[in-house]
């Protein structure tokens, strides 16, 4: 079964969602996208396939979208993303078992949630992108604007956000993030940048493993099932 659902924020901004469910499911999974995505890339969708057949409920949200209400990335920084992702968290007492799974820039955004419900068990980490000097590279200032560019786009992002990427604190966030963390688990992938983090995330006591011959978004073939299956693995011990 797939329901649509909006939840408002406190700023008076909707949030947009879907969920999939098993109707008798305790289980939920959370996905959370990175930055400049949203929850129908591929590696969510095929997930919420996976997962459901694993009878795990999954929900899938965007964070920012063009949609009436929704907010836009221009109005969007991690910290508010973490505020966001904390509101959703605590919205679904009714499950047992809450797992939160999130891609790239999510990471740096479960690293600033303040607090976690009790329900929250487990914490993955898709290739986190703890690192964002680089993106911060691919910023320019126009009419008293950021803009962000890549393959060809020019996308406007906060002043803020921008700032958080220059300031580039993440790790240093995360280490200081009450959430237990042998509850957290960082699958990286062996062709990104972001494996140069790995060290540091396994020195905080987070177990971590590599996908060998994979790229950020793991599209290669047969990168996705050993991705979800990793996962599994690491939230059904």
């Amino acid at each position: 079964m797939e329901k649509y659902f909006k939840i408002p924020t406190s700023d008076g901004f909707e949030i947009k969602w879907t969920l999939n469910s098993k109707e008798t499911s305790k289980k939920l999974i959370i996905f959370v996208h990175g930055f400049t995505g949203s929850m129908s890339e591929a590696h969510y969708y095929c997930g919420k396939e996976y997962f459901l057949a694993k009878w795990y409920d999954v929900f899938r949200f965007n964070l920012y979208t063009d949609w009436i209400k929704t907010r836009k990335l221009r109005d969007c920084s991690v910290k508010i993303h973490a505020q966001d992702i904390q509101s959703i968290s605590e919205y679904f007492v009714d499950y047992e078992k809450i797992y939160l799974v999130g891609h790239s820039l999510a990471g740096p955004c479960f690293a600033r949630v303040s607090v976690f419900p009790k329900n929250m068990k487990k914490i993955v980490f898709w290739d986190p992108a703890f690192e964002m000097q680089t993106t911060a590279e691919r910023c320019y200032e126009e009419n008293e604007k950021i803009k962000y560019q890549s393959s060809g786009k020019h996308i406007e992002v906060s002043k803020e956000m921008y700032k958080e990427f220059l300031d580039n604190v993440f790790l240093k966030v995360l280490e200081q993030q009450n959430y237990p963390k042998d509850r957290m688990f960082a699958i990286y992938a062996d062709g990104d940048r972001h494996i140069n983090n790995k060290p540091m995330t396994d020195a905080m006591g987070i177990e971590s493993c590599i996908i060998e011959w994979a790229n950020h978004w793991f599209t290669q073939e047969g990168k996705y099932d050993e991705l979800f299956r990793k996962t599994l693995e690491f939230i059904e011990r």
